[in-house]
């Protein structure tokens, strides 16, 4: 018919169109990217245990097991965990020159440093990337200026990690604090408590704080965590002594979901939760409170081990 295309052009351009498009899909690694990423490959074990590298040198062609890449062939994920690389250890120059990496995820492998000591600190800063989980790895410390390498930070976990009372140094993790919004560092012995992460106007994203299992010692002050966004709090399982009112900073967490308070030496009365319209779990097992519980009946609660609990304080 007059004004329609004939089949095999039409068959043709589809075929031509498609080809384009795996083209544009499939775009080789950018090379700067390739080259850092063979070397994370060796120096990891990944090579070994993933296979990276072994059937192509491109990480960004799908043979490299949890790599993706953007269609410009920059590598932007790296989703490792639980891979096996024991006894490897991450270079830092190699992950700075991963300029578009938005997710790096190596928990739970029992890495080691390049020198064998603190978590990396990059030379570059890496300003995409979003979210960091090493937890479960072999780093001894914290460095100054690490956080301030990932200025875009908006998901950290550092859990389990056997650190020496490492430090968090403010105006380092102050560098990411516009989009943090979680911030987890279990069991890595840290010893001060960083209070500084419950001012709202500091980190106005921060929703979940969790640093249970350390050896936090001193007091929450009052007013920690007033008017934030903190919807999980973890402090539970000091070894050393955490101590404070709950009923001075508790109640002013407005947007607080789950509490966990338990084992440490917390005392005064229990917190008035009139407010905490969206708490569902409060637990404040072994500590010194007193008072009678008033909660409503949609919160879950712990005040087991508490000696004056159920008398007037």
């Amino acid at each position: 018919m007059a004004g329609q295309t004939p089949m095999p052009l039409l068959l043709a351009a589809l075929v031509v169109l498609g080809a384009l498009t795996w083209t544009r899909a499939t775009a080789a690694a950018n090379p700067d990217d390739a080259a850092a990423m063979q070397s994370i490959a060796n120096t990891t074990g990944a090579a070994r245990s993933l296979g990276w590298g072994t059937k192509s040198g491109d990480p960004c062609d799908g043979t490299w097991t949890g790599v993706s890449c953007d269609d410009a062939g920059r590598v932007t994920s790296i989703r490792a965990s639980r891979a096996g690389l024991g006894g490897g250890w991450l270079r830092a120059s190699d992950l700075s020159k991963l300029s578009f990496l938005a997710e790096l995820d190596l928990g739970n492998n029992g890495l080691i440093a390049e020198t064998g000591g603190d978590l990396p600190l990059l030379p570059t800063p890496l300003h995409n990337l979003r979210a960091l989980d090493l937890r479960s790895n072999r780093f001894l410390g914290i460095p100054g200026g690490f956080f301030a390498a990932f200025p875009a930070l908006q998901d950290v976990n550092l859990d389990d990690n056997p650190m020496a009372s490492p430090k968090l140094q403010p105006d380092d993790v102050r560098a990411c604090s516009s989009g943090l919004r979680s911030f987890s560092a279990n069991n890595i012995s840290l010893s001060f408590l960083p209070d500084y992460l419950g001012s709202a106007s500091e980190f106005p994203s921060l929703e979940s704080l969790s640093l249970a299992r350390n050896m936090l010692h001193g007091a929450i002050p009052e007013g920690f965590g007033e008017n934030s966004n903190i919807k999980f709090l973890d402090v539970s399982g000091q070894a050393s002594t955490l101590t404070g009112r709950v009923d001075q900073f508790i109640a002013g967490m407005k947007s607080l979901v789950e509490v966990r308070l338990g084992h440490n030496s917390f005392f005064g009365p229990l917190p008035d939760t009139t407010n905490l319209v969206n708490l569902r779990v409060f637990d404040a097992a072994s500590n010194n409170l007193c008072g009678v519980p008033s909660f409503s009946n949609a919160v879950s609660v712990d005040v087991s081990g508490n000696p004056r609990i159920g008398k007037p304080c």
